[in-house]
This record gives structure tokens, C-alpha cells and sequence, in this order.
């Protein structure tokens, strides 16, 4: 509905919220979405795009400060915490800290098999390590190798977990000789940043620890990312406030538009438009434990089995394996970096950030480079519990990728850790 000559408005088709797009004279657009969320309250957020013709670039602004940058060949997402993500179309990647320091970067790489061939590989160098939502720098970078796959054409890195002794992979095939109790740094780590249905407090399975060590890694890692780590965080930033007192004078004046025009008025019904003017979200961050329903739990477990098994026979976790396997529409992917996410259904965005979990809402068909997918559990002001949205299958990948290499981080924890009997 064309409000006047630069703002038009998109209601809901259920009359829970609304898009306003608004052109701005210096030739950029602001987009303003406002959302009934499940308990009631209504969310409002927003963006402002900027097109670069001679750079080829496209440029967001969120209006919690969040920054993305679409190049001809490239993509960069700025979170909250200083942290930069920059997703490459040769299937390198890269993260680059707020101090300019690389938190990991990729480079291709030439190795030899076991019969002496050579093939090109991506090599990822991680230079930093969290813990406890904090940053840490390494004395050596771990250095991880991925296989160059292909999806669509695009190149995309597909991990490849080392092999190592048969012996260590016993350990996972069957239940400890006696129950390890959650103690101390696990207990911690776990009540930290999720929360299930039935908590336990010790473990006979291996791969029950295991899950849910696998699922509170990547929330905290989220929140790590999610947290500004600068002086000034960028909810602060001159751009975002700027953005934020335009989204609410464009509510106000729309309101005003509609309450005195009868036909749009009519049109609109019971829309609230101003009832969320002052609820744009701050910081990003949150240490309030994420609720993880427990068929998501009890899934991720068979998941962690799989996966330990693949890592036992040297197989990488390949997308093009799950997509065909019979198990595809239950499988929940493990968000691996921060990322926005288009809705399904409308103009709107939200983002994903490191260890939400999202599943298939409808399986890709085969021309298709993105999957339609439900937010199943997220942290605080990632996508809601239930939304549909857009995400590259190379992001897809990525994410298998970050599920991979976490198995393997916390195998070593479990081995390290039950031998006492507490974890």
C-alpha cells in the first residue's frame, strides 16, 4: 500500500506485522518490520541498504547495529562482538577480529593421498580459541584441512576429520563402566547457556554427554560472537542510532498518514502501528540459557553417534549425503557462524547466530542453492523458535563442517574427563 510518494507499506497476510520500505533521498532504502512475537509483545527491526554501482556492492545496516556487506564475489557479516565473517564465492573463508587480527583464515593448500597423487585442498588456520565467552589467542594455530567440494557449481570446504588410533574410538561404542558426574567446568558450561526439559546430572552414555556438550559449545561460542568486545559497541555506533530515530519517525509518520486516511485505515484493520516504536532490540548478547526442546536434544545425540562413526572410518559430513539419506527431514543443523537470514515468506530478516538450531521445513530441490528451514532453538535475539528461512547450502555445509570439528574437540574433552569420573 503506497503510503505517499517515497513509503510504501506491506501488512502481514494475518495481520501480525507489517513491512514499510521506505526510499530516502540520498538513493538508499529503509526497511522496517515489526512482528507479533508468541508471548504477546510486538518487535520491531530494521535496516537500511545502500547500493555502491562502481564497487559492486550492496550494504546493510541493522538497526542493532549489525553490519552486511554483499560484494560481486564476496560476503561480509559484522556481528555485534567487532567480529568480522567474510564468506568468499571460491569457497574460501575467513574471520577477522576487531583489532584487525585473523581469528581463522583459509588458503588452498596441495597435498598428497596415500597413493602419492596430489589434490588441492582448503587448508584453515584458527588463531584463537573461546572460552567462556572470551577470545583467547593461541601460541600455534590449529590448522584443519577440508576437501574442495561443489554445490551448484560453488565451491564449498567439506571437513575432513583426521583418523586416529582404533582405541580411541572405543571409548564411544559403549556406556562407561561407571556413571560420570556433571561437575564443575561441565556442569557450568552446560547450565550456562542451555537449558532442557529433564537436566542431568550425570551420564552412562557417552554420546548422551556428548550431545549435550555438543549443543552448549556452540551457544556459548553464539553468545561469544554475539557480545561487543570494543570499547564502543556497535549498538552505539553513529549509523545504528541514526538508523533507529529515522525507523521511529517513519512509524510516526505512517500512523499518522493511516489514522487520517479512512480508506488505508479500512484496509489495515486492527494492525498496531505504533505499538512497538520503542522495542527495537539492543545488544545481542544474553546469558540467559537457551530452552532446547528435548526431541531436538535426543536427535542431536543420534547425530553426535553418527558422526563419531563417520570420524572412526575417516568420512567427512557431507551435505549431498544428508539431502539423500532417509533421514534428512528430522536432521538439525548447527548454526557454525553468525549469518542473516531472509524470511520465506516476507521482505523481512532476522539472524542466526553460532549454535541455533534450524531443520528442514521443505527439503531443496535440485536447481535450488538455498533450503527453506525452521528455527527449531535460538538464542536471544536470534530468529524465533518456529520462523522459515532462507539459507545457502554452502552455509549449510559450513555448518556440518562446525558440527564436525566440535565432535572432535569434545571427544578429546570426555576422554580427558572421564577418566576421573566428573566432567
Amino acid at each position: 500500500m503506497a503510503i505517499d510518494t517515497k513509503t510504501t507499506l506491506t501488512p502481514r497476510g494475518d495481520r501480525t506485522g507489517f513491512d514499510i520500505h521506505r526510499k530516502n533521498t540520498d538513493g538508499s532504502q529503509t526497511v522496517i518490520t515489526q512482528k507479533l512475537l508468541p508471548d504477546g509483545s510486538r518487535k520491531v527491526t530494521g535496516f537500511k541498504q545502500t547500493e555502491n554501482a562502481k564497487e559492486g556492492t550492496t550494504t546493510r545496516v541493522y538497526s542493532d547495529g549489525q553490519r552486511v556487506v554483499q560484494g560481486r564475489d564476496f560476503e561480509r557479516r559484522s556481528t555485534a562482538s567487532g567480529l568480522d565473517f567474510v564468506a568468499r564465492n571460491n569457497g574460501l573463508r575467513e574471520a577477522v577480529m576487531p583489532d584487525g587480527k585473523p581469528a581463522f583464515k583459509d588458503r588452498f593448500a596441495s597435498v598428497r593421498d596415500s597413493r602419492g597423487a596430489e589434490r588441492q585442498v582448503i587448508e584453515r588456520s584458527s588463531y584463537v580459541n573461546w572460552s567462556n565467552g572470551r577470545a583467547e589467542y593461541q601460541q600455534r594455530p590449529v590448522v584443519r584441512q577440508y576437501d574442495v567440494g561443489r554445490i551448484h557449481g560453488a565451491p564449498v570446504a567439506q571437513y575432513r576429520p583426521p583418523v586416529l588410533a582404533p582405541d580411541y574410538y572405543r571409548r564411544f561404542r559403549s556406556n562407561f563402566s561407571t556413571p560420570v558426574v556433571l561437575a564443575g567446568i561441565g556442569a557450568a558450561a552446560i547450565g550456562s547457556w542451555v537449558a532442557f526439559g529433564s537436566p542431568a546430572t550425570s551420564y552412562t552414555d557417552p554420546a548422551a554427554l556428548m550431545g549435550d556438550m555438543q549443543i552448549a559449545s556452540g551457544f556459548q561460542q553464539g553468545n561469544a560472537y554475539a557480545t561487543s568486545s570494543g570499547a564502543t559497541p556497535v549498538y552505539d555506533t553513529p549509523e545504528a542510532a541514526a538508523l533507529r530515530n529515522q525507523m521511529a519517525q517513519v512509524q510516526q509518520q505512517v500512523g499518522s498518514n493511516v489514522a487520517a486516511d479512512a480508506a488505508l485505515n479500512s484496509q489495515l484493520g486492527r494492525i498496531d502501528m505504533q505499538g512497538a516504536a520503542s522495542q527495537v532490540p539492543q545488544a545481542a548478547g544474553s546469558n540467559k540459557p537457551t530452552q532446547i526442546p528435548e526431541d531436538a536434544r535426543l536427535q542431536i545425540r543420534k547425530q553426535v553417534r553418527l558422526s563419531v562413526a563417520m570420524q572412526r572410518n575417516g568420512r567427512p559430513l557431507v551435505l549431498d549425503d544428508v539431502l539423500t539419506s532417509g533421514f534428512a527431514s528430522i536432521y538439525l543443523f548447527q548454526t557454525a557462524q553468525p549469518l542473516n537470514a531472509p524470511s520465506a515468506a516476507t521482505a523481512s530478516e532476522c539472524f542466526l547466530y553460532t549454535g541455533d538450531l534450524i531443520g528442514f521445513a521443505r527439503l531443496p530441490g535440485s536447481n535450488s542453492s538455498t533450503a527453506e528451514m525452521r528455527v527449531v532453538a535460538s538464542g536471544a535475539n536470534s530468529c524465533r523458535p518456529g520462523e522459515v528461512v532462507q539459507v545457502p547450502l554452502t552455509d549449510l555445509q559450513e555448518m556440518l563442517n562446525g558440527f564436525s570439528e566440535r565432535v572432535g574437540d569434545n571427544m578429546q574433552r570426555v576422554t580427558a574427563c572421564s577418566a576421573t569420573g566428573r566432567c
